[in-house]
């Protein structure tokens, strides 16, 4: 178990979202029907929660979240790997193009519920739930969006 601070836990978040933007960016590139791209537009213009909550605090709040340790298990949270083998064709329909969403928005949503039941305490500990409670709503869209079966 290694001691890390919540400013890296908040890197590999801030790292996930911008994967995660190129992913829709590959894909929006790649689409060949017109409803997955309109799709992927919408899914990119509202993926940057991460930069919206950490706006809600001053540069001196920021700066002692960041640097409240965490005792972390580098294998219990690997954000970087649920990319690996997500293979989205140019082709795909909106339904499944929204399981791919869901899937990596359910990862993120487990990475902050770990970060919030964890012994931060004070504006660290309001950050994650923050974050929490945007990206459960956010899922709560995509489900909404799947079940329309609109694109």
């Amino acid at each position: 178990m290694a001691t890390v601070t919540v400013g890296d836990m908040l890197n590999r978040a801030q790292n996930f979202e911008r994967r995660l933007e190129a992913f829709y960016a590959d894909l929006r590139d790649r689409a060949t029907r017109d409803g997955t791209r309109l799709l992927v537009y919408y899914l990119a213009r509202h993926r940057r929660h991460l930069p919206d909550a950490l706006n809600s605090f001053t540069p001196k709040q920021l700066e002692h979240i960041r640097r409240v340790p965490l005792k972390y298990d580098d294998t219990a949270f690997t954000l970087h790997k649920c990319f690996e083998g997500r293979e989205v064709p140019s082709n795909a329909t909106g339904t499944e193009l929204l399981d791919t969403a869901i899937a990596l928005v359910e990862e993120l949503i487990r990475f902050y519920r770990w970060m919030a039941q964890q012994p931060l305490g004070g504006s660290a500990a309001t950050l994650f739930v923050s974050l929490l409670s945007v990206e459960e709503r956010h899922i709560i869209e995509l489900k909404k969006t799947k079940a329309m079966d609109y694109f």
